[in-house]
């Protein structure tokens, strides 16, 4: 699974504090300390940026770039501030994400080939998440199309089926279940070269929830996921217990070696 760390994020006091300072050191520092844990991309959360979102998207990225080795998901709803990291990123970037509205896919799946980048696709639209799982996999089903018509190639796809919290909509997330089930089968419904990947926004799940359940309501809904076939999830990688129950997982399903030192 391909796995995406999530804890540089403009919302974060820490981190907000450094951007606002442009004081690089403490994100850098959260950027190494993913990777170590097990990231396979950062992502880099900058908020609306409406505000000099190039400068503060380019600084960013060639400040992690500059100390630890690791590909980034460019986050934010400025549009122009994603092409901007994209012209400094080092190796394979993520935009991370595009909606189902048609002027947001006209701009983001070109830029997407064009840079060569990975892209999430998110079943949701300007109206918001959709109420059903037929209009989930009806707005990715576009979200594909445009893919195809701009020549990203799928591998660089991954479909968001959206996770909610369940303390707020429990049967929504359910439908997140079914709604990942079908977007699997994408391939042969839509007659694919290749399959798109899926991706969630997994601490979504325990949002609302007391802290004590965060963690167990994250790891139990990642497990249900992946025995689906969910290729890339946006985590904390510095939950062990999280990052544990994904290594266990990969050993049942005989994806790694088996080892009793597995855990170290």
């Amino acid at each position: 699974m391909l796995i995406i760390g999530e804890n540089i994020s403009v919302v974060s006091k820490v981190v907000g504090s450094a951007i606002k300072e442009r004081n690089a050191e403490p994100i850098i520092k959260l950027a190494k300390e993913q990777k170590e844990a097990g990231a396979d991309y950062v992502d880099v959360n900058i908020g609306p940026a409406t505000k000099n979102g190039e400068e503060l998207m380019q600084w960013i990225v060639k400040s992690i770039q500059a100390e630890v080795d690791v590909p980034l998901a460019l986050d934010t709803k400025n549009i122009s501030a994603i092409e901007a990291g994209l012209k400094v990123h080092k190796g394979t970037a993520m935009i991370n994400s595009v909606t189902g509205d048609k002027d947001k896919l006209d701009i983001l799946m070109p830029m997407a080939k064009k840079y060569n980048s990975k892209i999430v696709g998110i079943a949701l639209t300007e109206k918001g998440v959709p109420p059903d799982v037929d209009s989930r996999v009806e707005i990715v089903m576009n979200i594909v199309n445009s893919a195809l018509e701009h020549d990203v190639p799928m591998e660089n796809l991954y479909l968001d089926p959206v996770v909610l919290p369940v303390a707020v909509l429990q049967e929504q997330v359910h439908n997140c279940i079914k709604a990942l089930k079908i977007f699997k089968e994408l391939k042969e419904l839509m007659a694919l070269p290749d399959e798109p990947k899926t991706i969630v926004g997994l601490s979504n799940v325990s949002q609302s929830s007391p802290p004590e359940l965060k963690s167990l309501l994250n790891r139990t809904y990642l497990i249900m996921l992946l025995s689906l076939g969910l290729d890339s999830a946006i985590i904390d990688p510095l939950d062990r217990e999280l990052m544990n129950a994904i290594k266990t997982f990969d050993i049942l399903t005989n994806k790694i070696l088996y080892a009793h030192s597995y855990l170290d």
